[in-house]
């Protein structure tokens, strides 16, 4: 269960930085049935199987959020990097 939600975690985190928020419901489907799938192979129980896929998902969007933030401070301190630059050089 730690794998699957450290597995999507770092998906989300991923999809969050270079991605907008449209490519996240069509990440949850596919997460959705890859562990339906793989709960079905192994033969796990239904209420195993419906536990990780609500890990999954959820780890997902929480990733997600974190590759927002992410995306958000580096383009604030490329903002404020230029912004500096820009008030450094010599006007005429």
């Amino acid at each position: 269960m730690v794998m699957i939600a450290l597995c999507s975690s770092l998906v989300g985190a991923v999809l969050g930085i270079r991605f907008r928020v449209q490519v996240l419901f069509p990440a949850v489907i596919f997460s959705l049935v890859t562990v339906a799938t793989v709960a079905a192979f192994k033969g796990s129980a239904v209420s195993s199987a419906i536990l990780a896929i609500i890990v999954s998902v959820t780890s997902l969007q929480i990733g997600y959020l974190g590759g927002l933030f992410t995306r958000f401070c580096m383009a604030a301190s490329r903002a404020v990097s230029l912004r500096s630059v820009a008030s450094t050089t010599a006007r005429s």
